[in-house]
């Protein structure tokens, strides 16, 4: 397990901040693998100079290599090796590693499932066009162990800047490997339209497709399944509202889409975020965009800020759950990135990985 030397961090009382790793590219996502092996995506808003690398695992001293090798980190060769572009990535409880790679160009998206044990190819998984729609953007997804599926996010981007966005839960059968698109444009996956996200002062801006300087509203992103398997919990990240949905529903094609979505659920409060994770107990970790923080939304429903660091949780983005009972969160300073600040980078790295005691124990990543 890296550790490099962890500086703690007490910041509002419990839990604290560690650092545990510090890199110049910045990272979109971590897993954690059941050996604890740490294993992040490379964002593909890049700083400075695009690494070569799309997923990279970090070593003991701190230094990262490419994961799993250099053939399939990096863009696809003629015969269909390698990624194109990734955020989300998740072990499973075997040591499998899934990478969505959201593909580009004429490449469609898939997942690359990859055997850490073995260390061979497990599995590809291309997703079908009937599963996206224009603007679509896959990324973050949760892994139910147990009916062998896949739920993915589809924040469908371009509603963000184009008018009203079609979001939708993207839903892997993996044993028949039939895929379906779910909840689709369904309330609880927009973005709310009044939702406030400041960082340092300010919202985040991005240039539309004329030219013109606007704050994007963002929709699904964060998403996670329960320890138990059974119930999909989501929100947007411009949205104050954590939702939830029973997974065998999300993967039942006998519903029709209104009967799936009158069994939405609203669990609770939450911030503007760009990732959740989950405890045994029902607490939902929230990625508290607009204080820099760790947030919870607890099983009545209620939200707080749990841990607090102004100077150094800038954009905390994705969470995985470590065989040594910590969460460890990526930061990544998104919001200065020139994609998301006006076509101007302005972010100082190193860029953090960072751990922190849950309230209770997750079983998710084990």
């Amino acid at each position: 397990m890296p550790d490099n030397n962890p500086d703690d961090a007490t910041v509002g009382g419990t839990p604290e901040l560690e650092v545990v790793a510090r890199l110049d590219d910045r990272p979109g996502n971590p897993a954690l693998t059941p050996d604890g092996r740490l294993i992040l995506s490379l964002h593909p808003f890049s700083y400075g100079e695009p690494s070569p690398y799309h997923v990279v695992e970090v070593t003991e001293d701190g230094s990262t290599r490419p994961f799993p090798n250099e053939d399939w980190s990096t863009a696809p060769n003629e015969e269909g090796v390698g990624i194109s572009a990734v955020i989300g990535v998740q072990s499973d409880r075997r040591g499998v590693v899934w990478i969505m790679d959201m593909g580009g160009g004429e490449l469609p998206p898939k997942l690359v499932a990859w055997d850490t044990r073995r260390d061979e190819l497990h599995r590809i998984i291309t997703i079908p066009p009937h599963a996206g729609r224009p603007g679509s953007l896959q990324q973050d997804f949760a892994i139910d162990e147990v009916r062998g599926a896949i739920f993915i996010a589809d924040l469908n981007e371009r509603g963000a800047l184009l008018g009203p966005s079609d979001p939708a839960i993207v839903a892997v059968d993996l044993k028949t490997g039939r895929v379906r698109r779910a909840l689709h444009g369904h309330p609880s996956l927009q973005p709310e339209q009044d939702a406030s996200l400041e960082i340092e002062g300010r919202p985040i801006r991005a240039e539309n497709p004329e030219g013109e300087v606007e704050e994007p509203k963002l929709g699904l992103d964060p998403i996670v399944i329960d320890p138990a398997n059974e119930w999909v919990y989501y929100g947007s990240i411009h949205g104050t509202s954590v939702y939830r949905v029973r997974a065998a529903d999300l993967l039942d094609e006998g519903l029709s889409p209104d009967a799936l979505g009158e069994r939405v659920e609203r669990y609770g409060e939450k911030a503007p975020c760009d990732g959740i994770s989950i405890d045994v107990a029902g607490n939902i970790y929230i990625t508290d965009l607009g204080n820099n923080a760790i947030g919870v939304t607890r099983p009545d429903g209620s939200y707080q800020i749990l841990a607090r660091d102004d100077e150094r949780v800038l954009w905390p983005d994705g969470f995985s759950y470590g065989p040594d009972g910590y969460f460890y969160v990526t930061v990544n300073q998104l919001h200065r990135s020139a994609v998301l600040n006006a076509g101007e980078e302005t972010s100082e790295p190193p860029f953090l990985v960072m751990r922190f005691r849950p309230l209770a124990p997750s079983a998710i990543g084990r």
